[in-house]
């Protein structure tokens, strides 16, 4: 399936977030390691494009058939740049220590070869067995550039191309398209690609187009085009099926709509109603992709019921826009109050005084959904979205290289009104085992974003949640607090701190249905090459906050009946069983290493583990047959 994406070249949308303020918090940059190549196969978030087809005439066209020598009619493709030679013909595809057959680009025309950035090849050394990353990947520039085209008949126009890529390392991906009026003396334009796609994620096959027709109007004889790659990536950017197009008439596009609760740009899909603001932002970003000027251009916000009453409906008036323009109308939308229980869509839909004449009508709406309930707070979007809409990956303790005990997967939450919360629920991924497990914890913002982070003095945790087999069929266990915590207004994050045990590994769903802010979901690993630990995400784990009074501690518990104190201790710790039997006790430090071993037969011991380095300890008891787990912090 091809997903297809668009933007103007002069003023390029804000991909799904919006241009609304963001989360006010400084914004951690994105996880550089590798993530398990089957994470995700599709992309993050893919909007629709304007179809080639009605008004447009194409003016240029290339399949790459002969590679850098052209299949257009007008001339040969160079390449330019310290790493122009990394730009290949190529019929067979991606190659590396990373890369992965199947991402190969599907264009129309793939068959018969497409060029590619391998970047990822290039950073691979080939002479060991099997072929490995170098140790230090090199960042590659260089550029794939067009003949010189005149486009003085028809300067309102499109490019247009098929592309797939992959990449790493870095917050947005570094592949630009360029547009030069002068034959390539320079290139003031400068269009990025692929910044709706998270890092690390299959773009998949999509087809691509910019309006460049207001950038090149005052020269439009000497036009050259080119794509540059100026990044550290163990991945490829494969293009092919380039096009010129002239532009319709008439289109708008709606390139996406937000409905953010608190006005900084997270988007909770569903939210307590005691939580819930008496209004809401609500925005959409619009793309002129039309050759005319589009007058009193306005965007209606329509919110509905389950029912399909509306409920609340604001007009936002943009005015006028020029062939390519990119606007955003924002404003904020006010809700009944209290707003009932139930599921809610925003319907956002395009006019102007053109809008009959408009090209392609079916993308001119956007939707977004959300829910007001009882006691559950999600920043993921499952269970307001229709199913067929969720766009989802996974993370989880085989995901991150060398990670397996003590993953933590972080959502942010605003809190306006004083609640006490419960528990903490979880969306499992179909990969998850019984006898893995997780401990849900709550932290103040401020340490979080403490330098070095602070994660180890929670405001609030749970006890060990084992997942059992009926866990892992229904997908969504409860763990609940020592003890219930009331938060005051203000920010918190929520952690769920995943742990594989004897092989048996936990999956968190990750939703990518709803941009969201670099900050609203965080990643923390407790072994890191890099040694910055904790990430931002940018999409939303699925680790919810909830007030449930009827939440109750784990019914079937692995080893039932023991005990262990004090915590924190300066050493002894004492450790006590309901049952006698032959136990083992194993002490894992925060990395996951096992520190301390020791046997026993009876009903009681005591450990010291005063030769041990103060910090959290997770203190594992085992008959042989099942297990208890505890963390213990020694001062």
């Amino acid at each position: 399936m091809i997903n297809r994406f668009h933007a103007s070249a002069l003023a390029l949308s804000l991909i799904g977030s919006g241009a609304h303020a963001q989360l006010q918090v400084s914004a951690p940059q994105p996880y550089k390691g590798q993530w398990e190549t089957s994470q995700a196969a599709s992309p993050a978030h893919p909007t629709a494009s304007p179809m080639a087809g009605a008004q447009r005439d194409q003016v240029f066209h290339e399949d790459f058939a002969n590679g850098l020598a052209g299949n257009n009619g007008v001339g040969a493709w160079t390449t330019a740049g310290p790493n122009g030679n990394i730009w290949r013909h190529t019929t067979t595809g991606v190659t590396g220590a990373w890369s992965n057959a199947t991402e190969n680009i599907d264009s129309p025309t793939a068959a018969n070869g497409f060029m590619i950035f391998a970047s990822d090849s290039a950073n691979t050394d080939w002479t060991s067995t099997p072929p490995a990353m170098v140790a230090s990947p090199a960042v590659f520039v260089g550029s794939l550039v067009s003949p010189v085209l005149d486009l003085s008949a028809t300067p309102a126009v499109e490019i247009r191309f098929h592309e797939r890529f992959r990449f790493c390392c870095t917050s947005a991906p570094g592949y630009y398209l360029e547009v030069s009026t002068d034959g390539g003396t320079t290139w003031p334009t400068r269009i990025s690609v692929g910044q709706d796609v998270a890092m690390n994620i299959d773009s998949d096959t999509r087809e691509v187009a910019f309006s460049i027709g207001t950038v090149i109007a005052a020269a439009p004889s000497n036009v050259r085009f080119r794509f540059t790659h100026e990044t550290v990536t163990h991945y490829h950017w494969q293009i092919d099926d380039v096009e010129i197009n002239t532009l319709p008439d008439h289109e708008l596009v709606m390139d996406y709509g937000y409905t953010s609760q608190f006005g900084e740009g997270t988007e909770y899909g569903s939210m307590p109603q005691v939580q819930m603001p008496g209004s809401i932002n609500v925005g959409a970003g619009i793309i002129n992709f039309g050759g005319a000027t589009q007058n009193n251009v306005s965007v209606n916000v329509s919110v509905k019921d389950a029912a399909n009453n509306e409920v609340a409906n604001t007009t936002i008036n943009v005015g006028s826009m020029a062939m390519g323009d990119t606007m955003v109308a924002d404003a904020d939308l006010t809700l009944p109050t209290p707003l009932p229980i139930g599921t809610y869509k925003a319907e956002f839909t395009i006019s102007s005084d053109d809008i009959a004449n408009d090209t392609d009508p079916n993308n001119n709406s956007k939707t977004r959904y959300f829910r007001v309930t009882e006691h559950l707070y999600a920043l993921d979007a499952i269970d307001a979205v229709p199913s067929a809409q969720l766009v989802s990956s996974r993370a989880g303790t085989t995901t991150f290289t060398n990670n397996t005990q003590d993953v933590r997967l972080l959502n942010y939450f605003e809190i306006a009104q004083p609640a006490t919360f419960t528990g903490v629920e979880v969306r499992l991924a179909t990969q998850s085992q019984a006898g893995s497990y997780f401990i849900a914890a709550v932290y103040d913002t401020a340490d979080v974003f403490s330098s070095p982070p602070n994660l180890s003095s929670p405001l609030v945790e749970t006890d060990v949640r084992v997942l059992t087999g009926t866990d892992v069929s229904q997908r969504r266990p409860m763990a609940q607090f020592y003890e219930p915590i009331t938060l005051q207004p203000g920010g918190y994050y929520v952690s769920a701190n995943l742990y594989q045990e004897n092989g048996k590994n936990i999956y968190v769903i990750d939703d990518l249905t709803v941009p969201q802010p670099g900050a609203a979901s965080m990643l923390w690993l407790p072994v890191d090459d890099q040694g910055v630990n904790l990430y931002g995400n940018g999409n939303a784990w699925a680790i919810r906050l909830t007030s449930d009074p009827t939440i109750g501690i784990q019914e079937v518990s692995s080893l039932a009946g023991i005990r262990m104190y004090p915590s924190p201790t300066t050493g002894p710790v004492e450790i006590h069983a309901k049952e006698p039997g032959s136990m083992t006790v194993e002490v894992f430090n925060v990395l996951g290493s096992l520190v301390q071993s020791a046997h026993f037969n009876g009903t009681a011991t005591t450990i010291d583990l005063g030769g041990n380095a103060p910090g959290i300890y997770t203190v594992r008891i085992s008959n042989g047959e099942r297990f208890h787990v505890q963390r213990i912090t020694l001062k």
